[in-house]
């Protein structure tokens, strides 16, 4: 890889492999160390679940004190915590919003504590005339949303790999898009590209990994609080592509609430794939009436191993670092941050579709947000949260000659205000949204897309609401795009290219309680997505991606048609949703393969194009919990692309995929194993390759240790346990690589709070 000011100096190696020593040390001694502790300590551990009397649902951030001391702990979503308790009579008391109070005796003695099952009632408050019953639990949509849609706690954890593509790869309807292993990033349902937004804290991930397969998702999820898909009305308050998805990386990098003391988390993460390493701190602490939080991660891979050997130029370097202060009150907060990442990392070579010998990118990524939330009293807005986010962004294509083969390079600017009404009435929720943005693209070395502005705005409403056994959420959105280009080519210079867009999208979707067990519900949507800027003015070769691409200045809005219909069955210990889509595209925009080649640089011609398209797509999800310990789940996707104008299939279509997991709980060990079933894919564009089905599984082991304000989480992994060759049909290095081989996972955290 060419050198750089990230790894370029003697004395920066020797700093990096000194704290790489001290930390695997200091790993190894606290694991053994703690792992000791768990043995011989002279407590018991007490395991239990708290359930809601009359639905059996259970309930999750129920608060539990010991001996009403400080001591406590809250309850998971599945109702369940744990305590270590020494021997002797323990008083343990259950508090949540909307319940009674539950208090419980536990004895302690040397013997194994049997699990405690704990119901709580709703409990009814009358005031005058007016009867305020407290909720059991969420609305059904967030019900629904938490079954398909999150991704936290040890699930997170167990699940966490290589990129964020990599970590979410076996959540419902979502496959990875691929050019070797850094630029790995999601699709959903078929979409990729901008109709799938990477946000941070609410806030869009500002990159290039949406223009091209050869380029990387700029985040780091390891030290994540969950990991959110949106779906639904709720999307257009972030994006006016109401059918793609936005998934929300939650990491509280300025804090919203004053902490009491200071939490965090240590951690450290291998696998032997790619020889790889990953090492991380993340730590919020008080600072008088100020929060601080702070964060910062090493990553360091080699070429990757597959089962018929290792593909070259696949080493991966990353560094991030972040820094946030806020000052929160009663009132709300106003806080700021600043985070920096920096990777290098290589693009294999030497196939059809790919570059001779390979490209290495180097990229820099720096990031100033700065957020704000204020809570009225009494008002018709409830409160008000502003957020403002400077992105600057560095781009280099190396060649193996070491000469710079393209640059990018751009600075952008965006603001979001949103104003919260009140809930009154059947009314839940109600937001005005108000956004801006400045996007100005640079291009240098071999590049040729025209150095560009790109002005925008956005109005959106979001209203949720109930009225007798139907739920709603609803939303609209208007977007104003201007798009102002500097022609630098002969091909463009002569056109009338300065383009301006209105995209209108709409949204609405109703749910019906049939049961108290039973919920259905339809999606109807219809969304305009300006085109990109690459879309609209590429107009030369793209090094990495070893392609000539033209994009297409007369490009109108793509727009879509989306109905989903959908149903969401809960019981104690059965979770089961079943949904099925159909989105009509009047123009969707997508490069081909022409066939045609560029005889300058003997490169294959892409060239983006609106067509009329149809998407077609079931989905399931069942999560069975046979008993307290044994979990089982089985999750389901297909979709089928249609290019109608040509009435050939679309390209890059996923296959039918199954996922199932078995999950054994023990007291003091977690077991599992996992299977992915994928058929073949012989749906294919003209110039694709169809690719054979394929079945990989894995297995897992983790243990936790738990203290007052520490827990201690430990996962090995075996990933392709029996080696299989497979090929992912999404990934651009398939017809010379299979995926990765067999590989040993290890995961280490240390949480304290």
């Amino acid at each position: 890889m060419p050198s750089s000011d990230l790894s370029d100096t003697g004395w920066g190696l020797f700093l990096c492999w000194r704290f790489v020593l001290r930390f695997t040390t200091s790993f190894l001694v606290v694991v053994f160390f703690f792992f000791a502790i768990g043995a011989s300590q002279d407590t018991r551990l007490l395991e239990g679940y708290v359930f809601d009397r009359k639905t059996q649902r259970a309930i999750g951030d129920v608060d539990i004190k010991v001996n009403d001391g400080a001591e406590g702990t809250t309850t998971d979503d599945r109702g369940r915590f744990i305590f270590h308790l020494p021997e002797g009579v323990h008083s343990l008391s259950f508090f949540r919003v909307g319940y009674g109070l539950v208090s419980r005796e536990v004895r302690v003695s040397g013997e194994k504590l049997p699990i405690l099952y704990v119901e709580m009632v709703v409990r009814e408050i009358q005031i005058d005339t007016i009867d305020v019953v407290g909720k059991s639990a969420e609305t059904r949509f967030e019900e629904l949303h938490k079954a398909t849609g999150v991704l936290s706690g040890d699930e997170l954890q167990k699940k966490y790999s290589l990129t964020l593509a990599e970590t979410m790869k076996n959540e419902i309807g979502v496959a990875i898009r691929s050019m070797g292993p850094a630029p790995a990033r999601p699709v959903i349902r078929g979409l990729s590209g901008d109709r799938v937004q990477i946000n941070i804290d609410g806030m869009e991930t500002r990159d290039l990994s949406a223009t091209s397969a050869d380029h990387a998702v700029t985040l780091e999820p390891f030290n994540s609080e969950r990991l959110e898909i949106i779906r639904g009305p709720r999307i257009l308050l972030h994006t006016a592509s109401a059918i793609g998805g936005v998934i929300n990386v939650v990491k509280q990098k300025i804090p919203e609430d004053h902490p009491q003391r200071v939490s965090g988390s240590v951690g450290a993460y291998g696998e032997t794939v790619n020889r790889g390493y990953l090492s991380a701190v993340g730590i919020t602490v008080p600072v008088g009436p100020l929060a601080l939080y702070a964060e910062t991660t090493y990553r360091d891979t080699r070429d990757v191993q597959t089962p018929i050997g290792r593909l070259a130029n696949t080493p991966i370097e990353t560094r991030t670092h972040t820094l946030g202060l806020s000052y929160p009150t009663d009132r709300g907060y106003i806080g700021a941050s600043f985070d920096q990442f920096l990777t290098q990392y290589g693009i294999p070579g030497g196939f059809i579709g790919g570059h001779p010998n390979g490209v290495d990118l180097d990229i820099e990524r720096r990031v100033f947000d700065g957020k704000a939330a204020y809570h009225f009293d009494r008002q018709v807005f409830s409160s008000v949260e502003v957020d403002f986010t400077r992105t600057y962004y560095h781009h280099f294509e190396y060649e193996s000659s070491g000469n710079i083969g393209s640059e990018f390079l751009f600075h952008d600017y965006r603001g979001d205000l949103k104003l919260l009404m009140n809930t009154q009435g059947q009314t839940r929720n109600t937001v005005f949204a108000f956004g801006f943005g400045h996007h100005h693209l640079k291009l240098g070395a071999f590049v040729f897309t025209p150095p560009t502005r790109e002005q925008n705005a956005y109005l959106g409403f979001y209203h949720e609401f109930s009225y007798r056994h139907i739920e709603f959420q609803a939303a609209a959105r208007y977007t104003y795009a201007d798009f102002d280009p500097r022609p630098r080519t002969k091909s463009i210079a002569d056109l009338d290219v300065d383009r301006t867009f209105h995209a209108w999208s709409a949204a609405i979707s109703p749910l019906v309680n049939i049961t108290d067990q039973l919920t259905g519900g339809l999606n109807l949507s219809r969304s305009q997505r300006e085109p990109t800027i690459e879309e609209l003015y590429n107009d030369g070769p793209h090094l990495a991606a070893y392609t000539f691409e033209v994009g297409n200045v007369d490009l109108e809005a793509e727009t879509s048609l989306g109905f989903e219909v959908f149903f969401h069955y809960l019981q104690p210990g059965v979770d089961f949703v079943l949904s099925g889509y159909w989105n009509e595209f009047d123009t969707y925009i997508a490069p081909r393969n022409t066939g045609e080649i560029n005889f300058a640089q003997l490169l294959p011609i892409y060239a983006a194009d609106g067509v009329a398209a149809r998407f077609l797509g079931l989905e399931m999800h069942l999560g069975w919990r046979l008993n307290t310990r044994l979990n089982l789940e089985l999750n389901g996707s297909y979709v089928r692309g249609e290019n109608r104008d040509e009435h050939l299939p679309l390209p890059e279509m996923p296959p039918l995929k199954f996922v199932g997991s078995a999950t054994y709980e023990h007291p003091y060990l977690t077991v599992g194993g996992t299977a992915e079933f994928v058929a073949g894919q012989e749906r294919v564009d003209i110039f694709e390759e169809p690719t054979d089905g394929y079945a990989v599984f894995g297995v897992y082991a983790q243990r936790d240790i738990n203290t007052d304000h520490t827990r201690h989480s430990i996962i090995i992994s075996l990933d392709n346990l029996l080696d299989t060759e497979y090929r992912n049909h999404l990934s651009r290095i398939r017809s010379v690589m299979p995926e990765t081989g067999r590989s040993v996972k290890a995961h280490y955290k240390l949480s304290f709070f």
